[in-house]
């Protein structure tokens, strides 16, 4: 027996070794991938109620938030709706303001009324 067949057979047994060490590693890193796996589908199944309870709140603030647009427009409309009977009833004052002409009459005639009592005051003194 050579050298040469010596290393052969070394290099033969090494190459055996490797390759049971590999099937072993290969083995234990398939164990790890499943655990990952199994943990992974345990971690999706346990976030689909926390999904639907998300899903549920998102679909509660929604109703609330419509229903306070809904009440909002309702206040806007009646805020609106007592503009105009105010700028209504300035403009009643306004007409009425403008549309009697006797109304200077009426305090000339006060006037001259006060001015004709003063008269007579001052004239049953003296």
């Amino acid at each position: 027996m050579t050298i040469i067949d010596l290393f052969l057979i070394i290099l033969i047994l090494s190459a055996s070794a490797l390759c049971i060490y590999l099937i072993f590693i290969l083995k234990n890193l398939l164990k790890k991938v499943e655990a990952v796996s199994s943990d992974f589908h345990n971690f999706i199944n346990k976030s689909y109620p926390v999904l639907d309870q998300l899903n549920e709140i998102s679909r509660r603030a929604n109703k609330i938030v419509t229903e306070a647009e809904n009440y909002w427009d309702e206040i806007d409309n009646t805020l609106k709706k007592m503009k105009e009977k105010v700028s209504g009833f300035k403009n009643l004052n306004l007409i009425r303001d403008t549309e009697n002409p006797a109304k200077d009459l009426i305090k000339n005639l006060k006037a001259f009324i006060k001015g004709i009592s003063a008269f007579w005051q001052t004239f049953k003194r003296n």
